[in-house]
């Protein structure tokens, strides 16, 4: 008896995550004016794949108790000692698509691929553009970031990943996605539009190599959004390697993989090292220092 009791508190056995599928009829309308951070869309019951946690299992935040979620977060399920991650929905189920090499490259293809996330781009976000960068190392495929702009100028940021197979030119893809304003702000010193992620640690505590993805406004310190800029470049803080990032209509499109050349130290991985730097215009004028 007490080595069955002890079975059902091993990882593992606390039963599988109930997967369901998105309501029929169920539809997100994520174009509409405002800060979309403050103005919570989705039911707490609406989370990608559904999936609400079964008797035992605890959520963080407390699903039992908050009554809508704004998109772009993460839930965390936990039993004992399992754990369980759950991406906030959207209007669909997340999906994977076959595209072509040259199909990666177009409108049309990184619409299907970003619409793999569960959020559907359809005609109401304009396509801003793409970064593409090369792996390095042991990184499999290419990492993407796509941009989309609403009427609004609600932001999306599509990170894509693929894994190519050797014999075959077609590659199964998929993506997830983030929302940003990408209007003016309040008055301050502005931020960079890009954190850094994906950090890999040396053994004394320092920042190996780390990755700068993603899609998000510039501004001045009045927070007008910079439509002029041409360029961003950003590092770590006290780094001496700053990769450069286009910047369309306002919206900068990271994607790089960056080694540092200074010893950058970090203790907590959920607070990551500071980013800075500068936005350009097309002439190489300064017209925003930022950080993060």
């Amino acid at each position: 008896m007490l080595g069955a009791l002890a079975a059902l508190v091993l990882p593992g056995c606390a039963g599988a995550i109930p997967i369901e599928k998105v309501p029929e009829g169920w539809a997100l309308d994520v174009h509409q004016p405002g800060e979309w951070w403050k103005q919570p869309l989705i039911p707490r019951s609406v989370v990608v794949q559904r999936c609400p946690p079964p008797a035992g299992w605890s959520s963080e935040p407390d699903l039992s108790r908050v009554t809508s979620l704004p998109p772009g977060i993460d839930v965390n399920y936990s039993f004992w000692t399992d754990d369980y991650h759950c991406d906030i929905g959207w209007s669909e189920a997340p999906s994977s698509v076959t595209v072509t090499a040259a199909e990666r490259r177009t409108e049309a293809g990184l619409r299907r691929i970003c619409s793999t996330s569960g959020l559907v781009m359809d005609a109401g976000w304009r396509f801003v553009g793409h970064n593409l960068s090369r792996p390095t190392g042991d990184l499999p495929g290419t990492p993407t970031t796509v941009a989309f702009i609403d009427e609004h100028r609600t932001v999306v940021s599509c990170s894509v990943r693929y894994s190519p197979e050797e014999e075959d030119p077609d590659e199964d893809v998929a993506a997830s996605v983030e929302l940003s304003i990408g209007g003016p702000s309040a008055a301050g010193i502005p931020a960079c539009p890009i954190k850094p992620s994906g950090l890999m640690a040396n053994d004394d505590g320092t920042v190996a190599e780390y990755e700068l993805k993603g899609a998000g406004a510039v501004r001045n310190e009045a927070g007008s959004v910079l439509t002029q800029a041409a360029t961003l470049q950003i590092g770590l803080a006290g780094d001496s390697v700053t990769s450069t990032h286009p910047v369309v209509d306002g919206v900068a499109i990271a994607d790089a993989r960056v080694t540092p050349q200074a010893r950058v130290h970090f203790a907590d991985w959920n607070h990551p090292p500071v980013v800075e730097g500068k936005v350009l215009d097309a002439d190489g004028k300064l017209l925003a220092t930022c950080r993060s």
